[in-house]
């Protein structure tokens, strides 16, 4: 019972975890065929932790939900260039519509950077500024 009670608890404190944060959609881009979308998104998960910047590869017309599943990186405390958004730059960019580039800013911290999601590879350049 208690064991019991004590997972309800653990369950709830997490979930409430997960509605703290907010995703603020920068650019959204669809890809040449129209298949997909890159969507560039501000993550803000309250006063313990800074801006992120976040990047979601998905089917086009869906909603950025959650951490982005193909890049995610903040500023390192204040190490590298934040865009307008608060978090660390970022741009993204099409090459074709199964090749997705992502540029980022120097001495940002990476949390998650992917090199294919949903069938799309995707490359990477680091901008110095």
């Amino acid at each position: 019972m208690i064991r019991a009670l004590l997972l309800l608890v653990l369950s709830i404190a997490v979930g409430a975890c997960d509605d703290a944060c907010t995703n603020e959609v920068i650019t959204r881009l669809v890809s040449p065929d129209g298949k997909h979308e890159a969507v560039m998104f501000q993550r803000d998960c309250g006063a313990t932790s800074g801006y992120s910047t976040q990047i979601s590869i998905m089917e086009a017309g869906q909603a950025a939900a959650g951490r982005g599943n193909t890049f995610r990186a903040d500023d390192d405390h204040g190490a590298a260039k934040v865009g307008d958004w608060g978090g660390s730059w970022a741009e993204i960019k099409w090459l074709a519509s199964d090749r997705l580039l992502i540029r980022h800013a120097e001495k940002s911290r990476i949390f998650e950077q992917d090199n294919s999601v949903a069938g799309v590879s995707v490359s990477y350049e680091t901008v110095s500024m």
